[in-house]
């Protein structure tokens, strides 16, 4: 059985490499999306607006979302390694479970 903080390491690493995929995904696709619009433009199209974010239904979180899932890996990689604080965690969570099942 492979160690688990090396498994959970492994388990960060693809997480944190998907993410990154994610993320150029997204940019390449705004990058085409306002050249997209400039093009337009040049050619007598309407003019492009660009939306505020609360206006985009949340669309606009991509740093705040990698950073929020690379601090949840960092902390999945150190819960990994102690096992009494993953104990604690596991208990707590269980515990905060079982109120909201019974709220």
């Amino acid at each position: 059985m492979p160690d688990p903080s090396w498994t959970a390491q492994q388990q960060a690493q693809q997480a944190s490499q998907h993410a990154q995929r994610i993320h150029q995904d997204h940019v390449r696709q705004h990058r085409d999306m306002s050249e997209l619009g400039r093009a337009h433009a040049r050619h007598g199209g309407a003019a492009q607006h660009h939306y505020p974010a609360s206006a985009r239904h949340g669309q606009g979180g991509g740093l705040r979302g990698l950073l929020t899932l690379v601090v949840l890996v960092a902390a999945v990689v150190y819960l990994a390694r102690d096992p009494e604080l993953r104990t604690t965690v596991e208990t707590f969570a269980q515990g905060l479970w079982a109120r909201v099942q019974n709220s």
